[in-house]
């Protein structure tokens, strides 16, 4: 899932559904809103997988620790990369 692609789709959906006529630091708040939903979500779903790696490599430890640096890496590129959209 491209979440840069998502978050720009959904930008451009609520920029032309909310009405013109609300303020712009109303409409800022619910495009912020939606970023860190969407940055919860991330985050929520990357801690699941790390613990799902991480019982699936039980006796290879390891591994399970090099594949939990690579994620925290992609979802620190992640987060840098949403936030820089804001």
């Amino acid at each position: 899932m491209n979440l840069e692609k998502l978050s720009k789709r959904v930008t451009q959906e609520l920029d032309t559904t909310l009405p013109d006529d609300l303020p712009t630091e109303q409409k800022d708040a619910i495009l912020e809103i939606v970023q860190r939903a969407l940055l919860d979500a991330s985050s929520r779903t990357h801690r699941e997988m790390k613990e799902t790696a991480v019982i699936c490599c039980g006796p290879e430890a390891d591994l399970a620790h090099k594949i939990q640096k690579q994620m925290d890496k992609k979802r620190d590129m992640l987060i840098a990369n949403l936030s820089a959209m804001r």
